[in-house]
């Protein structure tokens, strides 16, 4: 007890440390990690928490989404795999007509005009854009 004393360390600090013994949840929670980082180098190391949720159920362990996260938090677990960007397309369902002025020799005058409607206070507003070429 001379230790405790100069390491300014109370008694009920060491006899705690003396006498620790792990909750069943933390037990649970070391098998349920050793589970899951099976299952992810298993797959690839591609699942995600959905996924492991999914293969939990499988094996009728059903954990919330929050705790399979925390768990792989701390176990180093992480999806490999990112989301697919889609680039966004430019295609219509309806036919589109031709181009018309691209076409014209270089000595060709052209105009255009682009029309914006803008949605006033007192009612609707037209904006008219003319272009020559």
């Amino acid at each position: 007890m001379m230790v405790l004393r100069l390491l300014k360390i109370p008694k009920s600090t060491y006899f705690d440390w003396v006498h620790y013994t792990e909750s069943h949840r933390q037990r649970e929670d070391a098998i349920l990690k050793a589970l899951l980082r099976e299952i992810w180098q298993n797959n690839y190391k591609a699942y995600g928490v959905p996924r492991l949720r999914l293969a939990l159920a499988d094996l009728n362990l059903h954990h919330g989404t929050n705790r399979v996260r925390r768990l792989m938090r701390e176990a180093g677990i992480y999806s490999v795999m990112s989301r697919r960007f889609n680039k966004p397309t430019i295609t219509v369902d309806y036919r589109q007509h031709p181009n018309l002025i691209k076409h014209l020799p270089e000595e060709a005058h052209a105009w255009s005009m682009d029309i914006t409607y803008l949605k006033l206070s007192n009612g609707q507003g037209t904006l008219m854009d003319f272009s020559h070429y």
